[in-house]
Formats: C-alpha cells, structure tokens, sequence
C-alpha cells in the first residue's frame, strides 16, 4: 500500500511540474507579460537571424517578433538582446549594428558602423558597453544620444562582459588575460593573466567572479574554470580540464542553490558555497547540441537550446535546477541567448 501511495504521488508530481509543448501564435504577443525572448543567430550570411517570444503564461511562442513589428528582417546573426531601461538592444553581429527596440519592440535607431559586435552591458543610466569580434576593443554608447562617443582600445577580440563596482570585467577568447575597464574614467585599468580563451563570465554569492577559459594547446594551457576574487584581484581557484579538446560556454550562476551552470556539451554544475566542491554532469547532453543557456531568477529553473544540426530550428527546454525536464519549443536557427523577462 505504501508503494502504491509513493508512486501515485510521483505521478501527480511529474504532471503538475510538466506543460505540454507550446502552440505557436500568430498574434502579435503582449510582451509585457512573463515570458522569455530566444535570440536566434541564423546561419551566417544568409540575413536569417530573428527572435522568438515564449509566453510563458498562455504556453504560446511567437516566431520572428521583430520581423512582425518592424516588417523587415533583424540582419545577419543576431547575437544578443539586452533590456535596459524599458528599450531593448538587439545586437546583430555580423550586420555590424545594434537595433534599439522600444518595449513593444519597435525600433527606434539602428546604430550603424560597427564592426562585429558581440556582447552588450550597462555601467550608468546613460552609457552602454559594447564587445567585439574584430574591432579590437569595446565601444561605448551613449544611450541618450544614441550615438558611440568613444572606444578603448584592447588588442584583442572582446567577447562577453561584466559590471561589478564600476569596474567591466571583458573576456577575450584569443588572450591569456581579463581585461578591467574603469566606467568612471571610461578606460582600460589593468590585466589579470587567467590562463587562456576567456569567453564566459558571471558572479557568485561570495562576489566572486568564475570565467571560462578554453587554452590553447600550442602554448601547452590546457582549458579551465577561472574563480576570481574582484577585491583583491587574486584567482581563489582553477579548475582545470582533463583535456584540450573541452569546449566550455555560457556560464550562469543560479541564485536558487548558489550553483554555477554552463555547457560542456553536458550542462555542468558546481556549488559555489564550498571550495572543495566539484563540477557534475545534471542534464546528459548526449543526441544533443546545447548551445544556448539561461537561469529563471525566480525558481531556478535552466532554459537550455539544442541547436541541432545548426540548419534546422532550435528546440528550447526548460528543465528544474536538478535536471528534471519540465516542457520544450521550438525556436528559431541556432539560438544562442536567451533573456528571460
């Protein structure tokens, strides 16, 4: 009887935890309601980059928004979208531009000129930071202007970025260093030598900052996961790989369990409460390709995409803190960012 009772409950619980798969909409969606915005890359030079809308509250995903509000494609890959002070900011990597959205996810201003933008975050009410791919620096945006008034120079590709104590943190996957921006003075302070390949970045419940860095076997530096300690500028811990061909992305902390997430084609967790913690398989990754990974704030739960055979749609799971599957969708082409609203 009370193996009856157990499995009865596991039941309910799986089917209260579960939605079926979402229903596509035609509609235009009411983006002010809970939801997640899923950035599609498109395949490179072919213009086909969009973003999906996920209405988490109806179970409804809308295809290509940005197409359906401004009647015209987004660009050649769409690599980031960032909301700041209720506008959004696409940015459209290799189309060299950032489309500026209001929040109905009109465009306001195309900023034109860049480069290869990659990664965009915010130091003041007014001024936006962004990466790149080839333009060897990071370039501010003065978000009331709407104009770039200035580039640092950093000689090397800038990829993703973070703000903590009026200091930006950049990585750069082709460097042994992270480089530190001063927002107040708005220049370049200091280097830290990490390893290799910073690419992925995000802070702790300590405040300590953990990058990804994927080496680089010819300078016999092999992958690892950086823990950095913003204070004092000391590394607190490297955890280093087994091997050289480990490719490591999108690190996010979860505040719900004080768990750093990223893919290692697995998705990977780690504790970061204890020191002698170390990194688990909590979702196998095997018939997949995740490429794509994003933490709910609110319950934890992991966003993840499978990217597939990068030429058909991407499917977007949402799954507990614990690896457990709730539901899925299906996006765009390769997606690669998630920004949950």
């Amino acid at each position: 009887m009370k193996n009856r009772i157990i499995r009865l409950l596991i039941i309910i619980s799986i089917f209260y935890s579960c939605k079926p798969p979402a229903k596509e909409s035609d509609p235009l969606p009411d983006l002010l309601q809970s939801g997640m915005f899923v950035v599609n890359e498109g395949n490179f030079q072919s213009g086909n980059g969009s973003v999906s809308f996920y209405d988490s509250t109806n179970n409804l995903v809308t295809q290509d928004i940005f197409f359906l509000k401004n009647n015209r494609p987004a660009g050649d890959v769409c690599q980031q979208l960032a909301y700041f002070q209720n506008q959004f900011y696409l940015v459209v990597n290799n189309s060299g531009k950032i489309e500026i959205l209001n929040s109905d996810f009109i465009s306001t201003k195309t900023i034109s000129g860049l480069t290869s933008p990659r990664y965009m975050a915010f130091a003041s009410s007014t001024k936006g930071y962004i990466t790149d791919l080839h333009a060897k620096g990071v370039s501010i945006l003065n978000t009331s202007s709407q104009t770039i008034e200035k580039k640092i120079r950093i000689n090397y590709w800038t990829e993703e970025l973070l703000n903590y104590k009026d200091t930006f943190y950049v990585t750069s996957p082709e460097s042994r260093y992270l480089y530190l921006i001063d927002s107040k003075s708005e220049s370049l302070k200091d280097s830290i030598n990490i390893g290799y390949g910073s690419s992925s970045i995000a802070i702790d419940n300590n405040n300590f900052l953990w990058i990804l860095c994927n080496g680089n076997e010819a300078l016999s530096i092999l992958p690892s996961i950086v823990c950095l300690n913003p204070q004092n500028r000391q590394i607190v811990r490297t955890i280093k790989a087994s091997s050289y061909s480990i490719f490591a992305s999108k690190i996010n902390f979860n505040k719900i369990n004080n768990c750093m997430y990223w893919i290692e084609q697995d998705i990977y967790r780690i504790n970061t409460t204890t020191p002698s913690s170390v990194k688990e398989i909590i979702i196998d990754g095997s018939g997949k390709t995740f490429y794509g990974l994003a933490v709910h704030s609110s319950n934890g739960d992991l966003i993840v995409s499978d990217a597939g055979d990068f030429s058909q749609r991407s499917t977007i799971y949402t799954y507990t803190k614990n690896g457990l599957e709730r539901n899925s969708f299906k996006a765009g082409i390769i997606s690669g960012y998630i920004l949950i609203k």
